[in-house]
């Protein structure tokens, strides 16, 4: 493995590591705590690795105005089906788009991040979902997975030029690593589109953190923890 597949996806895999610490029985805090854990140090690692370096640089601020306008638009997509004022919809949706299919979620946990009770927590959950993993996985995913999936001298190979094959798989593998699967997708070809289209990662990197910016202001402005 190059300097360059490890600054592009060592940070996720460790993101993914204390992921996977939560598989195992734990206390009613350790989400919030293991989150703020690995938001300091998957922060750390990316500044450390600086993927930057290997992704084309961006173009002008009109990215960064599509960014943003693309984020707005993939949250839409991702909060309306459990904003609406019925609760039929949400439960539909609920049971059958969100993971596991043909039951409703357990959200319970999610109020280990509430603002009354761990405002440090929460505040650290908003930094580490908009500002930590949304780079990571955009360095990840768009950056490197993708150009990957169309051939392993990845570095070579202008985003325009990914298959489609490698497009839409890691649409799906992206969706897989979130519970609102439908959402995920819809994301992952919104974000990976814009990496496309603009042959570097500015406008997907501003989406997903416009994306995940607003909807953890939703989360605390309006209390729907359920979205964490």
């Amino acid at each position: 493995m190059t300097t360059a597949d490890r600054a592009m996806t060592w940070p996720f895999f460790v993101w993914l590591a204390g992921i996977g610490v939560l598989l195992f029985p734990h206390g009613y805090d350790l989400p919030a705590v293991v989150y703020a854990i690995k938001t300091v140090v998957c922060a750390g690692l990316l500044l450390w690795f600086r993927p930057w370096r290997f992704v084309p640089r961006g173009g002008g601020w009109q990215e960064i105005v599509l960014g943003i306008l693309a984020g707005l638009a993939v949250y839409v997509l991702w909060a309306a089906p459990e904003s609406t004022p019925w609760p039929a919809v949400t439960n539909f949706y609920r049971t059958w788009f969100v993971m596991m299919p043909g039951s409703l979620p357990d959200y319970s946990a999610s109020w280990c991040y509430a603002f009354g009770e761990h405002p440090v927590l929460a505040i650290i959950k908003l930094i580490g979902s908009a500002f930590v993993i949304a780079p990571i996985e955009e360095y990840f995913f768009r950056g490197w997975f993708m150009r990957w999936m169309t051939q392993h001298d990845w570095q070579s190979l202008a985003f325009r030029m990914v298959s489609s094959g490698a497009f839409w798989g890691t649409a799906v593998v992206f969706a897989l690593e979130h519970d609102r699967f439908v959402g995920g997708f819809l994301a992952g070809v919104v974000y990976g589109a814009l990496a496309v289209k603009t042959g570097n990662l500015r406008a997907s990197i501003v989406a997903h953190v416009t994306t995940n910016l607003v909807l953890a202001l939703q989360v605390l402005l309006l209390g729907h923890y359920h979205f964490w």
